[in-house]
């Protein structure tokens, strides 16, 4: 039985939570227990009272005892006659302004709170181990967000021009298929009757009314804070919606003057709301991008288990930023003021709170954790930095404090120059890079230190070699007095940069150690006995090669392909006891293959798997018509793609199509290095290296996260595109497949948003006459064509906002925001 009773009752905020916050530093111990007698006896005096109530047709009052000698008369307002021996009601106290309590009862579960704002006071229900409930004083801040105001100063940001008609508000994802969702709610939300919110009545929160451009401003923003971990920040209502409701958290953006939820306020939020499976928002009351942004991460870590940063002395809530650098703040305090803040540990003096934000986050309390590692933390396994002639580019995501990402490069010598930028605005990640040489050894350390610089530019000059590349997060001066270390400095990174190209191939023979003797310059291909000797290159006579950045050379000891194998993905200064294979490589080399590196594809098709998640087919190919594969596997090699995450039991297509040598043989793919198999497949010979067969598997897989790998048992291969395709859901469009539209507004989605040159549309309904329009913000035409004809190519357009036009003959037009 569902009750609503609203009788002209005066609103309050009530700012309740309904479980323990983390206790701060210097702040009251919790008061001893008052015992209120057995669950069963607590629900049948709420039950008898609440009648009573009803009988005499007025809304009920119910007692609550703190002590002996004290109690409160709560009036209902919203009332759950849960099971037999359970009852949710919520309300505010008579008499009492600005005070409001909430009690859930179900099974052995006893929570809830009473607060009284005036005062400064609180008190939390819980049960003991007889069954009995107790009620308890306890400090206010463990439970509550109060006193976060406004900054200093703050107007109200006056409504967009035709706010009240426009579209839709633009759709952007920071991380789709993420374990966790947080909703940037910015165009009206009506709170349903029954949650902690204004004294569990209803309530309709008016529109923002921003602008797309400061919709996208704040998303940036928030975004960058929670980039660190498994979580989409996203403005669209139907991603949200798919996610559980204990692993997603909407943070409604609306006006706050006159709000009955919180008047004056900058934001609100119950703290460790995120897993309470009820749906109850957080809020802010600012639409400017910087101060709604930060509250709006804010408010969203309180509900992850975050308290307030303040100080102990001078004695304050919520800390503004270190006074003398002028720019830092913790997120968890007041980051209005400083262009640069962070999750904190209270590292700086006085800090009254030295919780890890970070590991209270990323705990399994609230099952989000961090998002996979993108790039080696060794020189081992540096990532090949993407080459364009001279230039050299990649990205990158620096996800933990201990994270350090590496790439590699090759240059003919000369100068080097690189930038390194994190976000063009809000951006967290303070930067470090470290150039090293092919032995390792450190060249140079590059940081702009102080006044919020974040950013690193640096040129060198580099003999013919590999080099190594290294992007770290750094600290800016003192954290205890003027600045922060590098817990808090994390985020996105690009790469920018330009090297001279080595000239005459991407790999280079050398027929003597430390790249002396006959030196032979290889372009991408396969080299057998025959081909390598046309080109002065003799059998077993290979002692060290280089290697440009984005390419690997595949060493065969006999002729064809065959025998043992050593794949190098760097320059190798000299193959005697080569630590990256088994015995000794000098002079052992009888045919190879010279490989875009498959490394770079890896990392590719581990991103594109992770929509796993959105039940969408995916897929990696570059073209599977056939002129070109994506990586080789010989006999013993397997292809990993980590941390690939399923999160619902069900039925997975795995699918992926390879050509095979001259003599076939067998194939497989496992989950976790072979403790979950899908069986082998025997492929026979194709008859030559594009000539492509599909392996596909229909398996059971159980609701986790795993490590994907294709393995070669016998015989080698081409890989051409990997595809896994969770059954009875959407599939996404991909290089290879059909792209698909629909009328309906509901299944149309596009991926990714924002964009950077192919943006894809899937949707269920197939429409092989469906066309496109692109419309810029005055609404003329940009671009134009037949979807069934592929992704739609963007890359020319500029930096913006556009509206994707999709018409069938017959059918309603459907639109679609993004942003480029």
């Amino acid at each position: 039985m569902n009750k609503l009773y609203a009788n002209g009752l005066t609103a309050a905020l009530l700012l309740v939570g309904l479980s323990a916050a983390h206790a701060q530093g210097q702040r009251p111990a919790d008061g001893p227990g008052y015992d209120l007698g057995t669950r069963q006896e607590l629900v049948q005096q709420l039950e008898t009272q609440v009648a009573a109530g009803l009988a005499q047709r007025t809304a009920p009052t119910v007692t609550l005892r703190v002590a002996a000698s004290q109690a409160f008369s709560g009036r209902v307002n919203y009332r759950e006659d849960l099971t037999k021996t359970g009852e949710y009601v919520v309300g505010d106290l008579a008499g009492v302004p600005g005070a409001s309590f909430q009690l859930r009862i179900v099974g052995e579960t006893v929570e809830g709170n009473i607060i009284l704002r005036a005062s400064r006071q609180a008190y939390r229900y819980s049960a003991d181990a007889r069954g009995h409930v107790l009620v308890r004083a306890v400090d206010i801040n463990k439970v509550v967000c109060i006193d976060y105001n406004k900054p200093v100063g703050y107007r109200e940001v006056a409504p967009a021009a035709g706010a009240a008609n426009r579209a839709a508000v633009v759709s952007l994802q920071s991380y789709p298929g993420a374990r966790g969702c947080i909703l940037l709610d910015t165009d009206g939300y009506a709170l349903p009757a029954g949650t902690g919110w204004n004294n569990g009545n209803a309530y309709n929160a008016p529109s923002a009314s921003m602008t797309d451009a400061n919709v996208q401003a704040m998303w940036e923003l928030v975004s960058e804070d929670f980039r660190p971990f498994s979580l989409n920040v996203t403005t669209d209502e139907n991603v949200f919606n798919a996610y559980p409701k204990n692993m997603r958290m909407r943070c409604v953006i609306s006006p706050g003057s006159g709000s009955t939820i919180a008047n004056g306020a900058g934001g609100v939020a119950f703290l460790t709301s995120f897993k309470t499976n009820d749906d109850t928002p957080c809020w802010v009351f600012m639409s400017d991008p910087k101060s709604g942004g930060e509250a709006a991460s804010h408010e969203v870590g309180h509900t992850l288990g975050l308290s307030h940063d303040g100080r102990i002395s001078p004695s304050e809530g919520y800390y503004t930023g270190q006074d003398n650098s002028g720019a830092w703040a913790p997120i968890m305090g007041a980051g209005y003021y400083k262009p640069v803040t962070h999750w904190s540990r209270g590292e700086y003096n006085s800090a009254n709170n030295q919780e890890d934000d970070l590991a209270i986050m990323s705990g399994t309390t609230y099952n989000v954790g961090y998002r996979p590692d993108d790039h080696s933390n060794a020189i081992s396994g540096a990532t090949n930095l993407a080459r364009n002639g001279n230039g050299l580019s990649a990205n990158g995501i620096i996800e933990r404090t201990a994270d350090q990402d590496y790439f590699a490069f090759s240059t003919a010598g000369g100068t080097v120059s690189f930038n390194v930028n994190t976000v063009g605005r809000y951006g967290d990640l303070d930067i470090v890079a470290r150039l090293f040489n092919s032995g390792g050894g450190l060249i140079g350390t590059y940081d702009t230190q102080g006044g919020g610089n974040l950013n690193v530019s640096f040129s060198a000059s580099l003999g013919a070699g590999t080099y190594y590349l290294q992007i770290d997060g750094t600290s800016s001066g003192n954290p205890a007095t003027d600045g922060y270390s590098d817990y808090g400095s994390l985020g996105t990174f690009s790469i920018s940069g330009s090297a001279p190209a080595p000239s005459g191939g991407v790999a280079t023979m050398y027929r003597d150690c430390n790249y002396t003797g006959t030196a032979v310059a290889l372009p991408v291909g396969d080299y057998n006995l025959a081909a390598l000797q046309a080109r002065g290159i003799l059998n077993d006579d290979v002692s060290s090669l280089t290697v440009n950045g984005g390419y690997q050379v595949v060493l065969y000891e006999n002729d064809n392909f065959s025998g043992g194998a050593l794949t190098v993905t760097a320059s190798n200064s000299c193959l005697v006891n080569n630590p990256l294979g088994t015995g000794n490589w000098n002079d052992k080399t009888t045919s190879l293959r010279v490989q875009t590196a498959t490394a770079s594809f890896s990392r590719q098709l581990e991103a594109e798997l992770a929509n796993v998640n959105n039940g969408m087919t995916v897929e990696a190919c570059s073209d599977a018509g056939g002129g070109q594969d994506m990586g080789y596997i010989d006999a013993g090699d397997y292809l990993v793609w980590n941390g690939i995450n399923f999160p619902t039991t069900g039925t997975y297509l795995i699918e992926y199509r390879v050509a095979s040598g001259a003599s076939g043989g067998t194939i497989s793919a496992d989950l976790n290095a072979g403790s979950i198999q899908f069986g082998n497949t025997a492929i026979p010979a194709t008859g030559g290296w594009q000539n492509w067969t599909t392996v596909s598997k229909t398996v059971t897989i159980n609701a986790g996260t795993y490590n994907f790998g294709i393995y070669a048992q016998t015989g080698g291969y081409n890989l051409n595109w990997v595809r896994i395709t969770k059954q009875g859901a959407n599939r996404m469009a991909s290089a290879n497949a059909e792209i698909l539209a629909s009328s309906s507004p509901k299944q149309l989605e596009l991926y990714p948003n924002p964009v950077a040159d192919k943006l894809y549309i899937h949707t269920e309904t197939v429409a092989t006459d469906a066309q496109y329009r692109i419309l810029n913000t005055y609404g003329k035409a940009v671009g134009s064509g037949a979807l069934s004809t592929g992704p739609v190519d963007v890359a020319a357009l500029p930096t913006g906002v556009y509206t994707l036009v999709v018409s069938v003959p017959g059918q309603p037009t459907v639109t679609r925001r993004f942003v480029k």
